[in-house]
């Protein structure tokens, strides 16, 4: 009776592979393949078995979920554990979504896999954030239930709580194109909003690329850190995440180079109280470097599940 772990992470364009060693913490053969057509997923992992078989899978991807099942944003998917763990002949089949995992992969992380952007308290023992501005805005929160960790994926990128102020901000009055918070704070909010300002199409990556060279840009890059900046001292004092807060993302490791993240930090750590200010300034900031995060957050959840029932 074989005791694999398989863990599998689905994104929009590539499907991740690795098998989960519970007891050293680390993950076997990871490999990538490029899935071109969604019918081609399941024969894949099935393949996958009949190599290495696993009495277990935990699977994460990008969208919301219910129950054991996720709908899939980025994907035309609909993927259910107890349906998959049938077709797959496997004891069991666990949905996570893509920031669940990220979150479950906080407490493994070391220094090493972490680059400060803030100084300040940094537990993941605590109360902590994950989160992630890429196509959407991805977001969870990690916190402690009598010593066990649990992770809660949130749908922060299509809250409109904050549109108001951000439309401030950008100086945008177009309610119809901007209707959510990843509509500003996110990869294709960039592309947005400088098309909006400028009437350009540019991706994220040409316009963080032409900081200091762009006056729009720079404004307009300079105004994303500001606003996530608020944004996140405000969710960091609603969920007092005194473990920290941690970034994932490319699109972080860029702009974490720049002179954009000085307008985060200002904006996170300025509160009209002052005892709210130093728990602002005592939060750290950090930057995740590990790769194959929502693996490990995969191998890490297979672990304390056990815990949580």
């Amino acid at each position: 009776m074989t005791n694999n772990k398989l863990l599998l992470d689905l994104g929009g364009t590539n499907l991740r592979i690795g098998y989960g060693d519970q007891e050293n913490l680390s993950i076997d053969k990871i490999t990538k393949i490029k899935i071109s057509n969604d019918s081609e997923i399941l024969a894949i992992i099935k393949k996958q078995l009949a190599e290495r078989p696993a009495n277990e899978i935990i699977f994460s991807a990008a969208g919301p979920k219910s129950g054991n099942s996720i709908v899939m944003t980025n994907r035309s998917l609909n993927l259910d554990g107890a349906e998959l763990s049938s077709s797959l002949d496997v004891d069991s089949c666990y949905m996570l979504n893509d920031w669940e995992s990220i979150g479950y992969c906080l407490p493994l992380l070391h220094d090493s896999d972490l680059v400060s952007i803030k100084s300040g308290d940094r537990n993941t023992n605590q109360t902590s954030l994950a989160v992630g501005p890429g196509t959407g805005l991805g977001f969870s929160i990690l916190r402690y239930i009598n010593q066990v960790p649990y992770v809660f994926a949130t749908e922060l990128g299509n809250a409109k709580s904050f549109n108001n102020y951000l439309r401030e901000v950008f100086e945008i009055g177009d309610q119809n194109n901007f209707p959510v918070l990843e509509s500003f704070l996110s990869g294709k909010g960039i592309t947005k909003i400088y098309q909006a300002k400028s009437g350009l199409i540019k991706t994220s990556e040409e316009i963080v690329d032409s900081y200091g060279s762009d006056d729009l840009a720079t404004d307009m890059l300079n105004n994303f850190g500001k606003s996530m900046g608020r944004v996140l001292a405000d969710l960091s004092l609603t969920s007092m995440a005194t473990g920290g807060i941690y970034f994932a993302g490319s699109l972080m490791r860029v702009l974490s180079q720049l002179d954009v993240i000085t307008a985060l930090k200002d904006e996170f750590d300025d509160h009209v109280s002052e005892h709210h200010q130093s728990i602002l300034k005592n939060i750290s900031i950090n930057l995740i470097t590990k790769p194959h995060t929502p693996l490990y957050g995969n191998l890490n959840y297979s672990i304390v599940r056990r815990l949580h029932e």
